[in-house]
């Protein structure tokens, strides 16, 4: 994928695709390795450079992010920025409030989703659905970088319309609520 020998001189969408399904198939089955195998599926996306041509193949990396059921992991949402940065009239409709994780009304989602709270998730069907997880990782997940980057761009972009930040609100809503529900307990429980 990093070499761009499935796409250069001629795209060949099936080679693109058998690639894609092992590299999903390893995020989905091995946890430990579904970071790297995010990071590859990002540089994969980026190395499309936009160009037109392959719209097809980020439709069929977002299609197999679907079916392997990796969506609502953090390198789910790292894939899908990374499709929207380049290919937005690729993205399908239903996964996300207007197309995007950022959005205000999926800031609760995301923030689970960001955190690895995936312990008790709900399918679309109603049925509990858990993700694999690797062991706990104290570094934050590259995602991280991709959503603050995608924030603060939003912000830059928006300055003169707005005076607080959208970065901010961001921030309360996906970090520091649940540090401020933590802090809280553990004072009740120190008082009683």
């Amino acid at each position: 994928m990093q070499s761009s020998i499935v796409v250069e001189p001629e795209l060949s969408l099936d080679c693109w695709n058998r690639l894609l399904d092992q590299v999903y198939r390893m995020a989905r089955d091995i946890p430990w390795l579904r970071e790297e195998c995010g990071m590859v599926l990002v540089e994969a996306v980026r190395s499309l450079k936009g160009q037109s041509q392959y719209q097809k193949c980020a439709e069929e990396v977002l299609e197999r992010l679907d079916a392997f059921k990796l969506g609502s992991t953090p390198e789910g949402v790292a894939v899908w920025l990374t499709v929207q940065a380049s290919y937005p009239d690729s993205l399908p409709e239903g996964v996300w409030h207007n197309k995007d994780p950022l959005a205000k009304k999926e800031r609760s989602r995301l923030a689970k989703i960001l955190k690895e709270d995936f312990n008790k998730g709900e399918s679309e069907d109603g049925k509990d659905e858990a993700t694999k997880t690797g062991t706990t990782n104290p570094n934050p997940s590259f995602t991280w970088d991709l959503v603050f980057s995608e924030i603060l761009r939003r912000d830059e972009q928006n300055k003169v319309d707005s005076k607080k930040t959208e970065f901010s609100q961001f921030w309360i809503d996906t970090v520091d609520s649940k540090c401020m529900i933590a802090t809280y307990w553990y004072k009740f429980k120190w008082l009683t």
